[in-house]
């Protein structure tokens, strides 16, 4: 917004083609995303998104955009996905295997081969290799003069929310990984050379699914898991006080096939510890109220996902393309309507 714009004219930010991203979690749904992020193409201009920021399936998507994957290329990397083959559990499958997991380690499957996956998908991106680091996506075009605590916050294009539950903390990264370290007596962890592979894993670590990642502060093991146990959504992460130089625009999923309706959540008698524990996590990562301020929903595309389940690994074709096409509906509806964008500050743009 113009410095001194009335909030009754709107006016257009200085970057009308470039946009922020923020994505929710949603295991296989992602493919949804796709579809949105081809409808904003079309619809509003923006093919370049500068920052993006996602929590599990959103991180993943976030992460394959700054690698430089447009729509179209997300569209083909996950509708060729094995998504069957991100279940890990091993020799013996998810009754032998997964159990053995299970007693080993926090979780039935290993996500061994979700590192390998997203490390090919890198390694076949702009960046070119499976390793690729923070630092690879570091930007280069911030102010001369910027701050240095600022240019320290606005240095990488990727955030990836996880959720540290030992400290009961959202973790922001790369930001929040210098208080940790890898091994109970090593140095803090250096955000430029941590892997992007490794962030993400974090991120789409499933609780009782997934192993949790460990990490060390004090010497003590921390577990990471999905971001979306404390922060599902995080719309805010890239407002300013400053003035609006690009728009931030939200992509979350929800159930059904229309306007979004609260879930349903059966807890049965007498055998009610495990229903009530799937009802609370689904609250934590799903939840979304619409008396939510006008500021987030007024820049948040929120997109029908049908019947799919988080962890339906065995997507059909017509699933896959059900998801696609109903992100690019809705995102291209959302569009056209022309919502008035407002940051979390009030101010328009």
């Amino acid at each position: 917004m113009a410095t001194g714009a009335s909030e009754s004219t709107p006016t257009q930010p200085p970057e009308p083609d470039r946009a922020d991203g923020v994505f929710e979690g949603g295991g296989v749904k992602g493919l949804a995303f796709a579809g949105a992020l081809a409808a904003a193409a079309d619809e509003t201009g923006v093919r370049s998104w500068v920052n993006v920021a996602g929590t599990s399936a959103g991180s993943i998507v976030a992460a394959l955009l700054v690698a430089g994957y447009d729509a179209e290329g997300l569209r083909e990397v996950l509708e060729h996905t094995k998504y069957r083959r991100f279940a890990d559990y091993g020799f013996g499958g998810r009754l032998i295997g997964g159990l053995r997991n299970a007693l080993r380690s926090r979780g039935i499957a290993r996500g061994e081969y979700f590192r390998e996956w997203l490390g090919k998908c890198l390694a076949e991106s702009e960046l070119g290799s499976p390793d690729a680091t923070f630092a690879d996506i570091a930007r280069h075009d911030l102010p001369a003069d910027l701050p240095e605590a600022q240019r320290e916050k606005a240095r990488y294009r990727l955030r990836v929310i996880a959720s540290d539950i030992t400290a009961g903390r959202m973790m922001v990264l790369p930001d929040d990984l210098r208080d940790y370290s890898e091994t109970p007596d090593g140095p803090p962890i250096d955000m430029g050379s941590f892997k992007l592979v490794d962030a993400v894993r974090m991120s789409m670590s499933f609780p009782f699914f997934f192993d949790p990642v460990t990490l060390y502060r004090s010497g003590r093991p921390h577990l990471i898991v999905d971001g979306g146990v404390l922060s599902n959504f995080p719309i805010w992460l890239f407002d300013s006080p400053d003035p609006i130089k690009r728009r931030t625009w939200g992509f979350r999923l929800h159930q059904g096939a229309g306007p979004e309706q609260p879930p349903y959540h059966e807890v049965p008698r007498p055998l009610w510890p495990i229903p009530l524990a799937k009802a609370i996590f689904a609250s934590a990562t799903e939840a979304w109220d619409v008396r939510m301020s006008e500021a987030s929903t007024v820049r948040t595309v929120s997109i029908p996902t049908g019947s799919v389940k988080t962890l339906d690994f065995d997507l059909s074709a017509e699933d896959r393309d059900y998801l696609y096409q109903s992100g690019y509906a809705t995102a291209r509806d959302f569009f056209r309507a022309q919502p008035e964008y407002m940051n979390s500050y009030g101010r328009r743009g």
